[in-house]
């Protein structure tokens, strides 16, 4: 499997992350190795270790969120499958919100930028947000911690309505649906029933680099926390967020999903 430079990079960097956090990453981007050099000879474990691979790196942000003492982290159960699937499309769900939010016709700001920087004497990622009327860019620190502030009241603004609507109606369908397609995929790559044997159709090279793609964006959110928050502490937008995937994961029937998801 081809990595740019920018994920090579971004490979390099875990290694200066810390126990689960370290461990978890680096596995992620081992499942990811493997898959591929078993795509032409063992689909199927190849497809299996692609969809663990986007687990490890959910666990390893889990764990971020957890040593940093996020409020109510340790309620992310890292042995739920539920859990760790739930996580990339919530955030696909945010980044969208985002795009738009940061392109609508009344924001002053423009494209986005993240990079690579060093805090604390190790790699990190930052994020910078160009303000064109104003000819700047702003770069948050720590890079997830929007502060918005409402010029009426002198508050900042907050986010967590917004992430609301991202856990119900259409938005929680879509999740439930990729929860319940992940944990069908991986169960029927295992398992014979009446119909045969497992059997894998369809691109294996299309579907390891998109399960690639989401390992890499877990993974850069990863770095856009831990590095900073021994120094620059908790981000805003990154506890918001969270209070709303614990939401999610409440909204979520367990029992619906057990059989799938054990």
């Amino acid at each position: 499997m081809e990595f740019s430079d920018f994920e090579n990079n971004l490979i390099e960097a875990l290694d200066d992350c810390r126990g689960a956090i370290k461990h978890c990453s680096k596995n992620a981007i081992k499942h990811l190795e493997k898959s591929w050099k078993i795509r032409k000879i063992d689909m199927e474990m190849a497809i299996f270790r692609g969809i663990t691979a986007e687990e490890e790196a959910t666990s390893a942000l889990f764990y971020c969120l957890k040593n940093h003492q996020y409020k109510n982290a340790n309620q992310l159960l890292f042995k739920e499958h539920t859990h760790k699937l739930s996580a990339f499309p919530f955030i696909q769900g945010i980044g969208n919100f985002l795009s738009s939010f940061l392109s609508q016709e009344s924001s002053p700001f423009g494209d986005f930028q993240i990079k690579f920087t060093e805090i604390s004497n190790r790699k990190a990622i930052e994020l910078s947000v160009n303000i064109p009327a104003e000819n700047i860019t702003a770069t948050p620190t720590p890079p997830l911690h929007f502060v918005i502030t409402n010029q009426e009241t002198g508050k900042p603004r907050t986010f967590e309505d917004d992430f609301k609507k991202l856990i119900s109606g259409e938005s929680y369908t879509d999740i439930l649906k990729y929860i319940k397609d992940k944990a069908t995929t991986r169960n029927e790559l295992l398992y014979a029933n009446n119909q045969g044997r497992p059997k894998v159709e369809g691109d294996i090279e299309l579907y390891l680099n998109n399960q690639k793609s989401k390992v890499m964006i877990l993974l850069i959110i990863t770095l856009m926390i831990d590095p900073w928050e021994r120094k620059e502490g908790k981000s805003l937008f990154v506890q918001q967020a969270l209070n709303s995937f614990l939401l999610l994961l409440k909204r979520i029937d367990e029992s619906e999903l057990s059989e799938l998801t054990k």
